[in-house]
């Protein structure tokens, strides 16, 4: 358990990957990484990854969308009057003497600590690289770059004084999706479309050389004793082509390739690898991944027949630094009975979730 003081030194590299399945990551994981499933109770982006940054519940940290946004995007299938629609919306809001929303609010609208600030406030700096929904960027000791959806006016970087080592491109670095459509304007749909007409051959060495940059970037950018980053293109190329036959490989190999060549970069004390879904086929499934090495495996007490969850992570991740983050999820170091949280509010907010993608065409 945590004891609100800090192991002096070590770092922990923690690798994202938005859809790594734990059924497919099987067949390509090589030591030194120990792999074990991670349940995921609402199998979504926006509020999966949320729950790994707080270690809460989707009707605890209130991050229902799969962008982080806080209004819904009613008009989806028609960017125009959605544009529209929002602005009457503010106006709206204006003329009762209320302040106006903002288009990506996931801090704003979550009453659930982050695990950074936890780190934080125990004298654990941070370095967050592409972390999906996390905009607006935060004045966090250590730095923050941006992650999905990034938007493109404002700051999306802290400090100011990493700013000359951002490429003037970084958003393409950041996802796919943005390489054809505003994340603030455009309907999903933009980038399907896009993709689809051009074809996964025509693309692979595009996604390929924008995880590479990104990669060098991460290495270049100042350290911190826990360093994020987070790489998309498994989750996006499946949601067009499916997580299959070549697509799969090629995906699996290159996550393999981006976690050498990090961890060579980096030269961690301990490396953990996460996702916040698992992607089969066409569909998101519940069942991500947890990858630890040497160093963290023999940390990690859990119980047989217990799934470690999305919600495990963050109260994990602060112990290893010797520190307490309170949330609903359980610190996977600790042993004991733990908490497991596959209830009927889960269903109930994955079924909602689900069907409102299902209606947008999102999946």
């Amino acid at each position: 358990m945590g004891t609100g003081s800090t192991d002096t030194g070590k770092n922990l590299l923690v690798i994202g990957f938005d859809g790594l399945d734990y059924e497919l990551f099987k067949n390509y994981v090589r030591p030194p990484f120990d792999l074990l499933p991670l349940y995921a109770p609402v199998p979504v982006t926006g509020p999966s990854w949320t729950s790994l940054y707080t270690g809460d519940s989707v009707t605890t940290h209130n991050v229902r969308d799969v962008f982080g946004l806080e209004f819904r995007r009613r008009y989806a299938r028609n960017d125009t009057l959605h544009l529209i629609r929002w602005h009457l919306h503010n106006l709206g809001r204006l003329l009762r003497g209320k302040a106006t929303h903002k288009r990506f609010a996931t801090y704003a609208t979550t009453p659930s600590k982050y695990l950074w600030d936890t780190l934080n406030a125990g004298g654990v700096d941070v370095k967050l690289v592409n972390m999906p929904i996390t905009c607006p960027v935060r004045e966090i000791k250590g730095l923050h770059v941006g992650g999905f959806p990034l938007v493109r006016r404002g700051r999306w970087y802290w400090p100011d004084e990493i700013a000359h080592q951002i490429p003037d491109d970084y958003i393409d670095l950041v996802d796919i999706t943005h390489w054809f459509q505003d994340p603030e304007r455009d309907s999903h749909r933009v980038w399907r479309r896009a993709i689809t007409a051009t074809g996964f051959e025509a693309n692979r060495q595009r996604v390929v050389d924008t995880a590479n940059r990104l990669v060098d970037l991460f290495c270049e950018l100042p350290p911190a004793r826990l360093q994020m980053v987070q790489f998309s293109f498994i989750d996006r190329l499946g949601h067009v082509f499916g997580v299959r036959d070549e697509v799969e490989r090629f995906g699996y190999e290159l996550a393999g390739s981006l976690v050498g060549r990090l961890v060579a970069g980096v030269k961690p004390d301990a490396t953990m690898i996460i996702s916040d879904h698992g992607f089969m086929g066409d569909e998101h499934t519940d069942k991500g991944c947890l990858a630890v090495d040497a160093t963290l495996r023999p940390m990690l007490q859990v119980a047989e027949g217990y799934t470690p969850s999305v919600l495990d992570i963050a109260p994990t991740i602060a112990a290893y630094f010797g520190l307490a983050h309170p949330c609903e999820g359980n610190d996977l170091t600790a042993g004991g009975n733990y908490t497991t949280r596959h209830d009927e509010q889960d269903e109930q907010e994955k079924a909602e979730i689900t069907k409102r993608l299902r209606a947008l065409g999102y999946m």
